[in-house]
């Protein structure tokens, strides 16, 4: 008789194992965001008026105040920022993918994830709502740190640009952003925080889908 040579499984069906099931089916409903709302209730023009009235600076309330007349939204500046503009001359910086994947920055993003998908399967909704909801905010946190991370591997801004800002900056402002030889320090201009309304509006949500 020739023995078997496969393995013996054996299926068992537990008390409760139907909604186990049914829980580890339900985990990809929870699901955690990061970037800019396109439908947002709050424009973009009105959160400029609201840093305007909150900036005692003169130039840079009337600066924000300027930007503030423009029609474009924040989604559509992160859009634009993240792959390039031709047309203006702007390289493509993105910012959302690169962030989250990070080292350093997806570690923790994963281990709330990993803990929400745990209390799912556990039963507790409202923990695995609270892990997901940790896990974008790490995520939102990441992103708008990405555009002072040296590692974002961003061209500089262009000397056109730098010079533009430079004339809304203060004396001591212009003092640390000019090189002992006249030239414009890189550290000094970063490239998505003229005002920061675009960096500010970026925000890590979750949704039930």
């Amino acid at each position: 008789m020739v023995p078997k040579t496969g393995p013996n499984i054996l299926v068992a069906r537990k008390q409760g194992s139907a909604a186990v099931l049914k829980r580890v089916a339900g985990l990809g409903k929870l699901a955690a965001y990061v970037g800019i709302p396109a439908a947002s209730t709050r424009t973009r023009s009105e959160q400029l008026l609201g840093m305007a009235a909150a900036t005692k600076g003169k130039t840079k309330k009337t600066k924000l105040q300027k930007a503030a007349e423009s029609d474009v939204t924040n989604a559509e500046l992160l859009f634009l920022f993240s792959k390039g503009s031709p047309i203006r001359k702007q390289p493509a910086r993105p910012v959302l993918e690169p962030a989250v994947a990070a080292d350093g920055n997806r570690e923790p993003i994963a281990r709330e994830i990993a803990a929400s998908c745990k209390a799912s399967i556990a039963g507790d909704h409202d923990m695995a709502v609270k892990k997901m909801k940790r896990a974008a905010l790490a995520g939102q946190n990441a992103a708008r740190k990405w555009f002072t991370d040296s590692r974002n591997g961003w061209k500089p801004l262009a000397d056109s640009t730098k010079q533009g800002r430079l004339k809304n900056m203060t004396k001591g402002q212009t003092a640390k952003a000019t090189g002992e030889d006249g030239e414009l320090l890189d550290s000094a201009f970063t490239a998505g925080v003229d005002t920061g309304a675009m960096r500010a509006a970026i925000v890590g949500v979750v949704a039930e889908e």
